[in-house]
């Protein structure tokens, strides 16, 4: 019998081609939480800032953060090991996120190098993991080489930023930023050739990650609710309609998006990755603007406020109706190829529209509009699914699956 490895060298997985199932770490999780504190910061400075340039720094800032998250869950998705070094890693990455959430709500100001430091320390820590993944793996080397030289010049600019000042060093962020975004854009055909990505491990992360930020959308109205001197039926009644709103994003996501995986290629599986960055976006935008209404005693709405919230609701419709196109259809799918994603681009349209005439309307009228347009979509996903037909050998399935969940609990 062999021992288990204390130290692993990293390996491209290949668990997809094996057929073997991966499920979310505990320590993903945990890690997850780290990045939520920062969400959790960004939501905050949104809702103190609910202007066009407030919303264009919230953006800017939420893509740091993006590009942290999404640098480890696919560095884990890629090379995953059950070694201490796995643990050890993940560790090492979690202090400069940390970090991000000390300095993030100054970060265009007093906190700005902190903030910018903290940034390049997670992203030189997973440009190191890259580097170390194509040093003990052949295959990944070409593309290990355009991550270290394309996120390491990123670095550098972040680095560097912190001996300019504003807003030469903001620019030099962005330049950073977009070194980010098209790097591994350029390695799309490098990674073709690669073992595929998991169709279950990689949907159930994006998935849980969109549940973490739906929970900021609650603390929004918790603290708005806390935030009042007194409550009152009216303000009850708010933060309820606020909560069933972020219940039917998470409604229209699972039934919709995240129960299905991308279609093959390397080319859907990034166009799914990157969809979900103004998806998280609206959500978390969302979440600030409930934070406002839910706190103010004036019942009417002043008009940035309105705006956001229907336009990130209409957002997130719409990004949801976009996902819907990458994802894999089999031959029982029920929902309709084009209907579907359809009504999500016209719900999130009226949204947006609702939005720019919100101003001095009540907040109850917005919200109820909102819930009506949610509706329409949780309503057909109802009747599709209740009305498909489905062979008596899946329901004999699910009986069965059933009643051994029953004696296993017994």
């Amino acid at each position: 019998m062999a021992k288990r490895l204390f130290w692993e060298r990293p390996q491209l997985r290949t668990d997809a081609e094996l057929g073997n199932d991966r499920r979310v770490t505990w320590l993903e999780l945990f890690f997850d939480l780290f990045i939520v504190v920062v969400v959790a910061e960004f939501a905050h400075f949104l809702a103190d800032d609910i202007s066009w340039l407030g919303v264009g720094k919230f953006i800017f800032l939420f893509l740091h953060l993006w590009w942290v998250w999404i640098g480890a869950t696919y560095y884990t998705e890629r090379f995953e090991t059950e070694g201490f070094d796995q643990r050890l890693f993940t560790f090492l990455q979690m202090l400069p996120i940390a970090g991000m959430a000390v300095f993030a709500h100054y970060a265009f100001s007093k906190t700005s190098a902190e903030f910018a430091l903290s940034y390049a320390l997670s992203r030189t820590i997973i440009t190191y993991l890259w580097w170390r993944g194509g040093r003990y793996d052949h295959r990944f080397r070409p593309t290990a080489r355009r991550f270290v030289a394309g996120f390491g010049l990123s670095i550098v600019l972040f680095v560097c930023s912190v001996f300019v000042p504003p807003p030469t060093r903001f620019w030099m962020w962005g330049f950073g930023l977009l070194l980010d975004l098209l790097t591994p854009l350029l390695t799309t055909r490098l990674q073709a050739q690669l073992p595929r990505f998991s169709a279950n491990k990689l949907p159930e992360r994006f998935g849980l990650f969109v549940i973490i930020v739906l929970g900021e959308s609650i603390m929004g109205v918790v603290n708005g609710l806390a935030k009042r001197s007194s409550l009152t039926i009216t303000a009850e009644v708010i933060g309820m309609l606020a909560i069933a709103i972020a219940f039917g994003i998470w409604w229209i996501y699972f039934d919709f998006v995240n129960r299905r995986p991308p279609k093959p290629g390397t080319t859907w599986a990034f166009a799914w990755g990157y969809l979900h960055l103004p998806l998280i976006l609206s959500i978390t935008a969302i979440g600030a603007g409930t934070l406002n209404v839910v706190a103010d005693n004036d019942l009417r709405l002043e008009p940035n406020v309105g705006l956001l919230i229907a336009s990130a609701v209409g957002s997130a419709l719409i990004m949801m109706g976009i996902l819907e196109l990458t994802l894999e259809r089999v031959a029982d799918e029920p929902t309709h190829p084009t209907i579907s994603p359809g009504l999500k681009f016209a719900a999130g349209a009226v949204a947006i529209a609702v939005g720019c005439f919100s101003a001095g309307i009540w907040v109850i009228t917005l919200q109820l509009a909102l819930l009506a347009l949610l509706g329409v979509q949780m309503g057909y996903g109802l009747y599709i699914w209740y009305t498909q037909e489905v062979s008596v050998m899946d329901t004999n399935s699910f009986e069965l699956e059933s009643t051994l969940e029953s004696d296993d609990s017994q």
